[in-house]
């Protein structure tokens, strides 16, 4: 006697598509998450921070840090921070490495979901202490004491600092 397949037990061949739309629904969720920390990177690692020592007097005159007159005009320093790209390869490196850990493993869906889950607390505590890292260095930075010997200040390895030293613009007043 031949055993006949019961059609009540048999997996309905849209289950396959059913579980291939959760994988891509969770692959989907997880990249959105990663892009999301991707922009609050972009928004959130952004500063600047400018300092301008002496000035100028009712009569013209310019005035050094220590407010006394001088015949040069004082330097102005300003400091731009900008996001690091290490911190968009490291969540692209981590990215492919998480799907391909995934897939040579043959994980499924279940586990996945849980991995996903992790990588995305672990990418998104990594980016903000990275975020953090990147705006204490800029606001601790002692920039009053700063000359210029270097182009990039030493402090800044977590985001990308553009130093601008100019003369200061004075527009002095009209003398009518």
């Amino acid at each position: 006697m031949t055993a006949s397949p019961n059609s009540d037990l048999a997996a309905p061949p849209e289950l396959e598509a059913v579980i291939g739309r959760g994988w891509i629904v969770e692959v989907r969720r997880y990249t959105l998450w990663i892009l999301a920390i991707a922009v609050f990177h972009t928004i959130a690692s952004s500063g600047s921070r400018s300092y301008c020592p002496g000035g100028v007097t009712g009569a013209g005159d310019y005035l050094d840090a220590n407010g006394e007159i001088t015949d040069q005009v004082p330097n102005c320093l300003a400091m731009t921070l900008q996001p690091s790209p290490f911190a968009y390869l490291a969540l692209a490196l981590g990215f492919v490495s998480i799907l391909t850990v995934l897939i040579r493993r043959g994980t499924i869906l279940p586990d996945a979901r849980r991995q996903f889950t992790r990588s995305s607390i672990l990418f998104t505590i990594v980016i903000v202490l990275w975020t953090g890292a990147s705006l204490y260095s800029l606001f601790t930075f002692p920039i009053e004491l700063y000359d210029g010997g270097l182009a990039r200040p030493d402090g800044f390895i977590f985001g990308d600092v553009e130093v601008d030293i100019s003369p200061m613009q004075v527009q002095l007043p009209n003398p009518s």
